[in-house]
């Protein structure tokens, strides 16, 4: 599923042909995007609830993910859209500052709770600083991941404060063309830093592979409640939200 800030719908934009391969979409308006969190929350919920009568375990990453508990992936792209700060005292602002307040709040929980039971999170802006991607999210994501940045600043909002002593892994020395699709990670519990080179995938071809593979798209709560049926056990149910085109 995804949230792609820089849209209105699912037919505009990076994903326009990726979208049949997702169970959901939304772009910019923040009341659809919040009932989308909300929607992940509540499987979140059910899913901790659950997993330990369902799978045996508390960590699904001691199996793996399945056809009836797969990995499900949030992606959060233009992050900034989501969480800005509205400041003014009108009906209208107050009303799109609660909801990107409240929009923060769940994306919070996904990022803390969510890994354990199958639910990542990847959150993406062109500049991680904190008025884009609220620190209390940014600073508990365990990996961190930034292509060419222009300033240390920006590296050090993307990788943390330590990419300043690892000043030939920084990402601000990928100016050159020659380091297009080569970014920058950093990794909780791994001293220094990683290069990786990301492989070109034409927008044909990813197109191609979202058609080939769309019949595997499923919403993970319908899986859950037919995996909590096959073994007589209920949760409460989700709420669905439509998927946008």
């Amino acid at each position: 599923m995804a949230a792609d800030g820089k849209v209105s719908r699912a037919s505009e934009g990076d994903y326009a042909d990726l979208v049949e391969r997702m169970f959901a979409f939304c772009g910019d308006d923040l009341d659809e995007a919040n009932a989308l969190f909300k929607r992940l929350v509540e499987l979140r919920k059910r899913r901790s609830a659950t997993i330990r009568d369902v799978l045996g375990v508390k960590n699904m990453w001691h199996l793996g993910p399945s056809p009836e508990w797969p990995l499900t992936v949030l992606i959060i792209d233009e992050a900034h859209t989501y969480f800005r700060e509205y400041k003014g005292s009108d009906a209208t602002t107050k009303q799109l500052g609660a909801l990107t307040a409240e929009n923060a709040r769940l994306v919070e929980d996904l990022v803390k709770k969510g890994r354990s039971v199958g639910i990542l999170v990847i959150l993406i802006s062109q500049k991680t600083t904190g008025d884009a991607i609220p620190t209390f999210i940014r600073d508990v994501c365990p990996i961190g991941l930034s292509f060419a940045q222009k300033t240390v600043e920006a590296a050090v909002a993307a990788l943390g404060e330590d990419i300043r002593n690892w000043p030939d892994a920084s990402p601000v020395t990928l100016q050159d063309p020659a380091y297009v699709g080569v970014a920058v990670m950093a990794m909780q519990g791994r001293p220094g830093y990683t290069r990786i080179r990301t492989p070109y995938v034409s927008d044909t071809d990813a197109a191609r592979i979202a058609d080939a593979t769309s019949h595997l798209t499923a919403d993970p709560a319908f899986l859950l409640d037919a995996l909590l049926d096959t073994a007589g056990r209920t949760a409460p149910d989700d709420t669905p939200v439509p998927l946008n085109k």
